[in-house]
């Protein structure tokens, strides 16, 4: 008689977690066709349908979910205890981490060659995001983590704190030059991200404070793009120091003299709370502490690295 395996419980597991063949055969690096072929096993084995397509996505049956609530402990426990008996440097796998384009930075980047140089055979899909959009990813389970800026307030998610990113309202010399260096947020145009991002709350209540409408905000939904266009001289933004950190020592931009305290973003690493993956659950671990504990000259020695990363493009 034909025997399931842990496969089996897997493939199970990860189609009801991503909600498709396609997504669980590239979580599993397999084949689609084999996953479609592990699904009819267990079928065939249980004599009942698991799965039932509802438009583009597969949920379980009440058979379907009946077996995934039994067996996700048990694929938790199998996986810790080979991770637990076998040195951390065997282990396999591709980690799939969210960094928040506001946050992108050495910093950030830095706890990647860390983790690397003691799991070497680990794969890493890196995606750049907006951290709206991301956190929406890891909750989905497309992602597994991330680095994300802003407040967060969704139940099914778990956040550690590991720092802020500095801000302040900038424009360009060209800019200045042309009010006789004589700037304020009055002049405009301002630029920030798109709602529901924090940085447009942040500048939202920077302009109400300054008694300025904040209707007239232009949206610009990547920073780098945004900067581009600061410099460019059409407009003021609330830029992230760390990324224009060279265009303010040479005098490409300047800060504008509001007097106002200093703005900053929480930076968070995130994961789901129900996360059972224990490879994902040690990297976060590490991610967590590596950035909390960080010096601006360890982060410098970590970027000049060279880890082995997929860096997939921004959807």
């Amino acid at each position: 008689m034909f025997r399931l395996g842990l496969h089996h419980l897997e493939t199970l597991f990860w189609i009801d977690r991503l909600g498709s063949f396609a997504a669980a055969a590239e979580r599993l690096n397999t084949t689609q066709s084999g996953i479609s072929s592990r699904v009819r096993e267990l079928e065939a084995r249980l004599k009942t349908r698991v799965f039932q397509k509802e438009g583009r996505r597969m949920l379980l049956t009440l058979r379907g979910r009946d077996l995934v609530r039994c067996c996700e402990p048990l694929l938790q426990q199998v996986n810790g205890v080979l991770l637990s008996v076998t040195d951390e440097a065997y282990a396999t796998g591709t980690v799939r981490l969210g960094i928040d384009e506001i946050a992108a930075a050495p910093r950030v980047f830095g706890f990647v060659h860390d983790v690397g140089s003691d799991m070497p055979h680990l794969n890493w899909d890196l995606i750049v995001d907006a951290g709206a959009a991301l956190r929406q990813k890891i909750a989905d389970g497309v992602l597994d983590m991330g680095i994300v800026s802003g407040p967060l307030d969704a139940q099914e998610l778990l956040a550690q704190p590991i720092g802020q990113i500095g801000l302040a309202w900038m424009a360009s010399a060209a800019y200045f030059a042309a009010r006789q260096d004589r700037v304020s947020l009055h002049d405009g145009p301002i630029w920030a991200l798109p709602r529901p991002s924090h940085h447009h709350l942040l500048t939202t209540g920077m302009l109400r404070e300054a008694g300025l409408p904040p209707s007239g905000i232009n949206a610009c939904n990547h920073m780098q793009a945004m900067i581009d266009i600061v410099r460019a001289g059409a407009g003021i933004g609330m830029l992230p120091e760390h990324l224009v950190g060279e265009d303010l020592a040479h005098g490409v931009l300047r800060r504008l003299d509001i007097e106002a305290a200093p703005h900053a973003l929480e930076l968070h690493a995130v994961r789901r709370r129900d996360e059972a993956d224990p490879i994902v659950l040690r990297v976060f671990e590490r991610a967590s502490r590596r950035l909390r504990s960080a010096s601006p000259d360890a982060v410098a020695v970590a970027a000049n690295a060279s880890p082995r990363v997929h860096v997939l493009s921004r959807p």
